[in-house]
């Protein structure tokens, strides 16, 4: 059975400014502004968004989508974020690095006894 990972391309809209984000993650506490603690290779995806939106080439979504596409990800639906003006795509992909499922053992032929006669 495939086991798969998922992310969420956010868009977060004020009138013609639509912004995309993919897994953005921020920690929160309760005396500090918050941190973002998105992963890595979603940071990355991030930057390449930022980039789509500072070349003012609008709309953006079928850029995002032709990227995520790319790397193989595959969009399920579509999402209510609970933020104003925004809403989510839910993406998800074969997950490369998991591990294989262990093969059943193989059952040793059971030996025929000898027979005691002579």
């Amino acid at each position: 059975m495939p086991k798969w990972e998922y992310c969420i391309l956010t868009r977060l809209s004020w009138g013609v400014d639509t912004k995309w984000y993919v897994n953005r993650i921020y920690q929160h506490a309760d005396t500090d502004m918050p941190d973002e603690v998105t992963a890595p290779q979603f940071r990355a995806y991030n930057d390449k968004l930022d980039q789509l939106y500072a070349s003012k080439v609008y709309p953006i979504l079928p850029a995002a989508l032709n990227l995520l596409g790319a790397d193989g990800w595959e969009l399920l639906d579509d999402m209510n974020t609970g933020m104003t003006g925004g809403e989510g795509l839910v993406f998800k992909r074969p997950l490369a690095d998991a591990p294989a499922a262990k093969p059943k053992a193989a059952r040793k032929p059971v030996a025929k006894k000898k027979s005691a006669r002579r």
